[in-house]
């Protein structure tokens, strides 16, 4: 059984939908085959779980706390 693993941000339930389409459509594009037992699976992780270059990204992008900030608190 195909599988894609996708290790991505923490990402809206919309955004997730719209990935696995396009996902699906590219795989059966570019292998010719059906879709029907296709798994995804998407791994989304805190930007305060990712370290680049010995700092967590929310400490090293202003831009990337905040997103996380604004993810926190919908999650509330």
């Amino acid at each position: 059984m195909p599988r894609i693993i996708v290790y991505a941000p923490r990402l809206s339930r919309e955004r997730k939908v719209a990935s696995v389409a396009a996902l699906i459509r590219a795989f059966e594009e570019s292998t010719g085959l059906g879709a029907n037992l296709l798994t995804i699976h998407i791994e989304a992780d805190s930007y305060d779980n990712t370290g680049v270059g010995g700092q967590l990204l929310t400490d090293t992008c202003p831009e990337i706390s905040e997103r996380e900030k604004q993810f926190l608190n919908i999650g509330a």
